[in-house]
């Protein structure tokens, strides 16, 4: 009798990694595209560092994050997950940024998002409407700021977990003192028994906050928007690049900086939940 039983983590990583690069295990392609291999790794920018068959995590969040990486007009990261505070400031460092207040707040993109927020807002304005900032952490954010945003769900997650009587103390403990990406491993690895660390710990961690070092408002092309919830700002937003790239966080857009219909060619794919529309890498499909 045929096993129906799924891959394991590392063969599905495998896999996925496969789709994109011709055959050598390594962190950088070594080769081009397979033949009829995805849009999406087609598409993404000269010189990024494909995460290896060996970095379930890295290609984990490629998945879950990484429609921004063919984001267009803009630069992009070279990595899925940037290590340290001197990496990301270097990189941030060299960026073509705009700085401007919106609702009291000083807000900081790359120069294009800037702009198409701006033209989004007015436009929003004159239908007695508005796009502000969830918080003065809405755009650009710091290494740092993604390991504070990190701890502020593990924290809360393991002390609830441990009330439960789900997780020892101990094991609580030992998850709390990991290195970063070692951290997010354990994490993720207690999702499988319903162990979830958003704030409400009812879904993945991911669908909450990014780990450390992965967020893409590092990159200065995400920004949270406190109209979220209003359709008509959401339709806004797209008709000036922005969209929503990241199942189930509700305030987060993403610059993408095309037209909703070029999405597809892009190697993006539509799912809707909850109302709302999300484009995400469309690479799942070719994972068992």
């Amino acid at each position: 009798m045929m096993s129906t039983r799924k891959p394991g983590k590392k063969i599905v990583a495998a896999m996925l990694w496969a789709v994109c690069i011709g055959g050598a295990d390594a962190g950088r392609p070594q080769g081009p595209p397979l033949p009829g291999g995805s849009a999406y790794c087609k598409n993404l920018p000269t010189g990024f560092r494909w995460p290896g068959s060996g970095d379930p995590l890295g290609l984990r969040l490629l998945e879950e994050y990484g429609a921004i990486f063919v984001a267009r007009g803009v630069a992009l990261p070279p990595v899925v997950i940037f290590a340290n505070e001197g990496a990301v400031a270097g990189w941030q460092k060299g960026l073509n940024t705009q700085q401007d207040q919106l609702a009291g707040v000083a807000v900081k993109l790359q120069s294009p998002a800037m702009r198409a927020l701006l033209d989004a807002r007015r436009e929003a304005l004159q239908t007695h409407l508005d796009i502000s900032p969830v918080a003065p952490n809405s755009a650009q954010r710091s290494y740092e700021e993604t390991v504070t945003l990190w701890k502020s769900r593990v924290d809360p997650g393991l002390q609830h977990w441990v009330a439960k009587g789900r997780l020892s103390a101990t094991e609580a403990a030992r998850i709390s003192s990991l290195p970063a990406r070692e951290q997010t491993l354990a994490i993720l690895d207690l999702e499988p028994r319903g162990l979830y660390f958003s704030k409400d710990f009812s879904k993945s961690i991911l669908s909450s906050v990014a780990p450390p070092g992965a967020s893409q408002h590092l990159a200065l092309l995400a920004f949270d928007v406190r109209q979220h919830d209003d359709p008509r700002v959401r339709s806004i937003l797209e008709s000036h690049g922005w969209f929503q790239t990241v199942r189930s966080d509700l305030p987060h857009f993403t610059y993408l900086g095309v037209r909703k219909e070029l999405l597809p060619s892009l190697g993006l794919r539509l799912i809707r939940s909850g109302g709302r529309e999300y484009w995400v890498p469309d690479i799942r499909s070719r994972v068992p």
